[in-house]
């Protein structure tokens, strides 16, 4: 649904999850993300939550109510941002200066025990949703040439083979 270019994340079900997203850590040890949109798709709406130990997400992003009976922290969201075509990369508690970041919350690093979800949308579209859980522990657990996506460790290849399939 257009929403003027606002990219707003709907609560929809209609959409189908993705394994469009990769974390890792960068060059200087902070962790990074990339969200890979299929084909010539941009990223319209994306947010990072946090879930502490033991809080019961009911899965990663904002279909749905997050976390039934268990707290959570939302990072941060962003919509209404100026959209780009492909694939965006950044550090994963700094989104790009151009992104309209709606909500920020919580701790701006990765804590121990908590699981982290990542999901955006192109812009104007419900179609799919690129998404990603992960925690610190998986993350921590990479080595150097390694990418965390769709629930394990994998080669920047197999993530870009993975992406392409899933599309």
């Amino acid at each position: 649904m257009d929403r003027g270019g606002a990219g707003v994340l709907t609560g929809c079900a209609a959409a189908g999850d993705l394994p469009l997203v990769v974390v890792h850590h960068g060059a200087d040890g902070t962790p990074q993300v990339t969200l890979a949109p299929c084909g010539k798709d941009g990223v319209g709406a994306a947010e990072l939550r946090a879930f502490p130990p033991g809080a019961a997400a009911s899965g990663p992003g904002p279909d749905g109510p997050a976390t039934p009976g268990g707290p959570m922290s939302e990072s941060w969201m962003a919509a209404g941002s100026r959209h780009s075509t492909g694939a965006a990369a950044f550090p994963l508690f700094s989104p790009p200066a151009s992104w309209a970041v709606r909500r920020w919350d919580g701790e701006r690093r990765l804590l121990p025990g908590f699981r982290y979800t990542v999901r955006f949308r192109p812009p104007g579209s419900d179609a799919y949703a690129g998404v990603l859980a992960f925690t610190t522990e998986d993350l921590d657990g990479l080595a150097a040439d390694e990418v965390w996506a769709d629930g394990r460790a994998m080669s920047p290849a197999a993530f870009r083979r993975l992406a392409e399939d899933a599309c």
